[in-house]
């Protein structure tokens, strides 16, 4: 629903999308599949009218997203716990508890979770769009995490949302 509003100017209307108030408490919010991880969305483009989507995500020790690049939204990362080293468009960043990171889209980039630690970030799409068709229950998200989906079959999905899945996240170079 858009809603139509005169600019504090008085030059011209704004449409501005219709949003909701969101409150929800610690564990709550829909499944949502972030490549191959499921994650409790705390904010979904239905909610937001398109304007941003934000997804909590647990990753197992170890974890590493294939290389990717998003063509239609921008993503950025807040690390809540363990620690990362992000790719990004051949650079490669350590990011500890409280580092954010921006993803523009067109970039080329992933992330590796380093140790034996898991890692929980928030993940902000925006504009929102690919969170659509994403949905699992809480039992699918169960049973199948952490299982990685095949790399082909997690690029197939991926397009759908016009985002190429490059192949694997390449190593950091060593320290």
């Amino acid at each position: 629903m858009q809603v139509a509003r005169k600019s504090a100017y008085g030059r011209r209307n704004v449409t501005l999308p219709q949003t909701q108030t969101i409150i929800l408490a610690p564990g709550a919010g829909p499944v949502f599949w972030i490549l191959d991880l499921p994650g409790r969305a705390k904010a979904t483009g239905e909610q937001t009218g398109s304007l941003f989507s934000l997804v909590e995500v647990h990753c197992p020790a170890g974890y590493a997203t294939p290389l990717h690049i998003h063509y239609l939204e921008d993503e950025a990362v807040y690390v809540l716990a363990g620690h990362l080293t992000f790719s990004l468009g051949g650079r490669h960043v350590a990011a500890a508890v409280g580092s954010y990171v921006h993803q523009p889209r067109g970039i080329a980039h992933g992330f590796r979770v380093n140790g034996e630690v898991p890692a929980r970030i928030l993940c902000l799409t925006v504009p929102a769009g690919a969170d659509h068709g994403r949905h699992a229950s809480a039992a699918q998200a169960s049973l199948l995490w952490p299982a990685a989906l095949e790399l082909e079959t997690l690029a197939d999905l991926a397009a759908r949302f016009s985002i190429d899945v490059l192949g694997p996240l390449p190593a950091a170079p060593a320290e």
